[in-house]
């Protein structure tokens, strides 16, 4: 599968809370854009291996594992950010991965 790194959260990417707190346990769920129709996203280049939805973000507010976010190919997402809790704290829409 041909997939390709992903502006938000692609590689690295810290998430933190309203306050400024690395958001621990934060859920990022992938969906199709426009859509609450989850979507997988892939830990790697090789699009082998996806990320389970949502993705549990670690202790210090990062993707847990490789840190990296791949998006299948000519494929538009929408991302959604929300707490361990549950609320939201902000969605992009009609995303796509970079060359």
């Amino acid at each position: 599968m041909t997939v390709k790194l992903s502006p938000v959260a692609g590689a690295g990417w810290q998430f933190f809370d309203n306050n400024g707190v690395p958001l621990a346990g934060g859920q990022l769920y992938t969906y199709a854009a426009g859509t609450t129709t989850p979507l997988a996203s892939y830990t790697s280049i090789g699009g082998l291996t996806a990320h389970q939805n949502p993705i549990v973000l670690d202790s210090a507010g990062r993707v847990s594992g490789s840190n990296e976010v791949w998006l299948t190919s000519a494929v538009s997402y929408k991302l959604v950010l929300q707490t361990s809790a549950s609320v939201q704290l902000w969605s992009a829409d009609d995303i796509t991965g970079i060359t």
